[in-house]
C-alpha cells in the first residue's frame, strides 16, 4: 500500500469512527451535550485528526442527516422515486411499513436532532434543509407523477401537500417508533387513513375497494 493510499484509509477510519461516536453520544445524551471533546474522547482520536475532516460539530451532524436523508431516499419504496411505479391506494400501507422500516432503528439519533433543533438554529436548518425538505421533494415528485397519470386527485398542491404530510409522518414516527415497543406496522395503521384520504380522495378510494371485490 502506497503512503497516499495509506492516507487515504486512516482519514476514512477516523470519519468513521467520529461518525459512530457521534451517534452514540446522541442517542446517550442529546445533541445539546455533543463537544468536539466529547466525541475525539469517545472516538480516540486527536484533535489534530478530528480538525482534518470536520471543522466543527455541526459538519458532523450535518454528515449524519446526509446519510439519514440518503437511507430515506434509497431505502424505502420505490413509489418515491421510480418514474415507472404509478401510485395506488393499495400502495399505501408498504410505504408506510417500509418507511417506517427505515427509521426506526435511526429514531434515537433523530429524536436527539430534533429535540435540539428547537434551541439551536442551526440544526434547526441542517434539518430541515438536509432531510425534511428531501422527504418534501420526493413526495411532490411522487403525487405530480401520480396526478399526471390520473392515478391522485388533480385538485391537490403536491407541495404543500407533500409538505403537511412530512411534517405530519415525522410526528407520528417521534410518538410511535420512539417508544421500545413500536413497531412498523403500528406506524402505518396511523398514517395509511390520512394518506389514503388527502392523496386519492374518497372516491378513488371507494373505486379501488369496489375494484378489489369484484376481482
Amino acid at each position: 500500500m502506497s503512503a497516499v493510499e495509506s492516507s487515504r484509509q486512516s482519514a476514512a477510519q477516523t470519519r468513521r469512527h467520529v461518525i459512530e461516536a457521534t451517534v452514540e453520544l446522541l442517542e446517550e445524551q442529546g445533541a445539546r451535550g455533543l463537544t468536539v471533546s466529547g466525541i475525539m474522547n469517545r472516538a480516540g482520536v486527536s484533535r489534530t485528526a478530528f480538525y482534518r475532516q470536520f471543522p466543527d460539530v455541526y459538519a458532523v451532524v450535518k454528515e449524519l442527516l446526509v446519510n439519514i436523508a440518503e437511507r430515506l431516499a434509497t431505502e424505502a419504496a420505490p413509489w418515491f422515486s421510480d418514474p415507472n411505479t404509478v401510485g395506488s391506494v393499495d400502495v399505501i400501507v408498504p410505504n408506510a411499513v417500509r418507511s417506517a422500516q427505515v427509521i426506526k432503528p435511526l429514531i434515537k439519533q433523530v429524536q436527539a436532532i430534533i429535540d435540539a433543533a428547537g434551541f439551536d438554529g442551526s440544526l434547526r436548518s441542517m434539518w430541515r434543509e438536509g432531510v425534511v425538505q428531501a422527504r418534501v421533494d420526493a413526495i411532490a415528485w411522487a403525487i405530480r407523477r401520480d396526478q399526471a397519470a390520473g392515478a391522485v386527485r388533480s385538485t391537490i398542491d403536491p407541495d404543500e401537500v407533500a409538505l403537511a404530510l412530512t411534517l405530519m409522518g415525522e410526528q407520528v414516527a417521534l410518538e410511535v417508533l420512539g417508544r421500545q415497543d413500536g413497531t412498523a406496522e403500528q406506524y402505518a395503521r396511523i398514517i395509511a387513513p390520512i394518506w389514503e384520504a388527502v392523496v386519492f380522495g374518497t372516491n378513488h378510494i371507494e373505486a379501488a375497494r369496489r375494484a378489489t371485490v369484484r376481482r
